[in-house]
């Protein structure tokens, strides 16, 4: 078995790290949008403070990367339950830290493992910031004695060159949370190798919508709710991970919420620059969000939005505090839950091991057209205002391409990139020894064309073109010879090899250009697969 990348090999690709500058450089409050006072006066500051960078008195802008790294070290210098790991670099040399909070700073694999993960968009603080403020918390008394029922990993910017220049993307343009497939970002590619480390059983991931903006030109509304939720929705997913995430997580966040006196909803968003398109979704339902691809990894996974986007150090307190909030709440339910969260986890894996070679994969899905009656807040008056919309729900799935679901997936030895993309995932992949003769199943390319990955939101932002197949399987033998790589379903990351491998859908290693599928370098392989083909 061929063995994945460790967390060091991943350090040692990054580059120098560069000075950090004082500030966010490219943070611009002259561009921030200034609720009327109607407005603002909704969200009153939260009965609490924090004593984490971004609330430096007399702040104006948000911490730099420097600062953040300086105060995870006093950290854990302050309390034996902290460790700081350096777990890889950013693209432009900016280190990434991992903040393990456990009893003495040793994991004990017999506990959950709870995983919280910032500012994967630099232009959204209150994430990064909130994980700042969870570290705190739980370093030291009487948030530490939670630690004698759960561990704690905080990845507090997984995107730490946007951070520093305040953008959304990372430095090439990419996406990050829409790269946890694809790992072509060395910030993706680090959460997964943590992910693969401590094997969280549930995964939070921070973010923050815009409040005005496409909501003002759409509907002359601004967004009304303090926290947006979702639990992980996408093909091939355990069906008790999905139902935990709703009942034990999601309902548990919504009901701490309405006592702390915040609002809370399903997350919905719209595309921008379209003022014409009244149509609002739910969150993505494709395997390359954090959130999706954490909940096929087969861990309980969430996403919160908080109110945020455009609003500057606007409500700041109230931001990060949704987000402490809702992060604790996530925690105690997982400390809680203990062994019957591990079963839940361990089983789900042993679900998706034992569905190879039978039943039916989905291999594209999208959101479910319906309509929803939402609440905002009238952008001039600030009084309530309901706005009946097409929505695109992300719960039930509209299933527009399945097929029968193989025992595993035959690559040749060129196509090493996708060898490479699948181990970093924690995915099992075998050298085939010696040559033998296999019954597969071919794809047969009916068509292709260039195209672009789309989201929720639109066009996803990448700028790379795809390829878009459109195929059928022909069934047939072929002699695979030593040197090529099979990848078994027999394995409880099953449904992210098939999110990845299955050529016809925006997100594969096909359409994305890291592998071939012509001359048999991609064939399924519909039964189980000869003796002694690999040691």
């Amino acid at each position: 078995m061929l063995r994945a990348p460790s967390l060091q090999r991943l350090c040692a690709f990054g580059l120098v790290l560069l000075p950090a500058a004082s500030a966010q450089a490219q943070f611009d409050p002259s561009k921030s949008w200034v609720e009327p006072p109607a407005i603002a006066a909704r969200f009153p500051d939260p009965p609490v403070s924090y004593a984490t960078p971004g609330f430096r008195a007399g702040r104006t802008d948000f911490p730099s990367h420097a600062e953040v790294l300086a105060f995870l070290d006093e950290l854990a210098r302050q309390s034996p339950n902290v460790r700081v790991e350096r777990i890889g670099m950013s693209q432009q040399g900016r280190e990434m830290p991992l903040v393990v909070l456990a009893e003495q700073g040793r994991v004990d694999p017999a506990r959950p493992t709870v995983m919280v993960i910032g500012q994967q968009h630099g232009n959204e603080p209150a994430g990064g910031e909130a994980v700042l403020a969870l570290a705190q918390q739980f370093a030291t008394e009487p948030g530490s004695a939670l630690l004698k029922k759960v561990n704690l990993v905080l990845v507090p910017r997984g995107n730490p060159d946007g951070a520093e220049r305040f953008t959304r993307v990372t430095a090439n343009g990419i996406d990050v949370n829409r790269d946890h497939l694809l790992l072509r970002t060395p910030e993706a590619r680090v959460i997964a190798a943590a992910t693969l480390r401590y094997a969280p059983q549930v995964v939070l991931d921070l973010h923050e919508f815009t409040v005005g903006g496409r909501w003002i030109d759409k509907f002359g509304a601004v967004m009304k709710y303090d926290g947006l939720l979702q639990p992980a929705t996408v093909g091939n997913l355990d069906a008790a991970i999905a139902a935990s995430a709703q009942r034990d997580y999601v309902d548990a966040i919504q009901s701490a919420f309405a006592r702390a006196g915040l609002q809370g909803f399903k997350y919905h968003t719209t595309s921008g620059g379209k003022s014409d398109d009244r149509t609002v979704s739910m969150g993505g339902v494709q395997p390359d969000t954090g959130r999706n691809v954490s909940a096929l990894h087969q861990a309980v996974s969430l996403l919160l939005e908080v109110r945020g986007v455009g609003l500057g150090r606007a409500h700041f307190a109230r931001r990060v505090h949704t987000q402490v909030l809702a992060a604790t709440t996530v925690i105690e339910t997982a400390a809680k839950q203990g062994p019957a969260l591990m079963q839940l986890t361990a089983q789900a894996g042993q679900r998706a091991k034992a569905d190879a070679c039978r039943g039916d994969l989905v291999v594209e899905a999208w959101q479910t057209p319906a309509k929803q009656r939402l609440e905002f807040l009238d952008a001039k008056t600030g009084e309530d205002k309901a706005v009946d919309v097409d929505w695109r729900a992300a719960e039930p799935l509209k299933i527009v391409n399945a097929r029968p679901r193989p025992c595993g997936y035959l690559l040749a030895s060129s196509e090493t990139v996708a060898v490479q993309r699948l181990q970093m995932l924690g995915v099992r992949v075998e050298r085939i020894d010696g040559a033998a003769p296999w019954s597969v199943e071919r794809y047969e390319i009916l068509s292709q064309a260039d195209g672009q990955r789309q989201d929720a939101r639109g066009a996803i932002e990448d700028g790379e073109a795809i390829r878009s197949f459109r195929v059928r399987l022909r069934h047939g033998r072929a002699v695979v010879q030593p040197g090529s790589f099979y990848v078994s379903l027999a394995q409880p990351l099953s449904p992210l090899v098939s999110a990845a491998l299955e050529p016809d859908s925006q997100n594969s290693y096909a359409a994305n250009r890291l592998l071939e599928i012509g001359d048999d370098r991609l064939l399924r392989v519909p039964g189980p697969a000869p003796a002694g083909v690999w040691h």
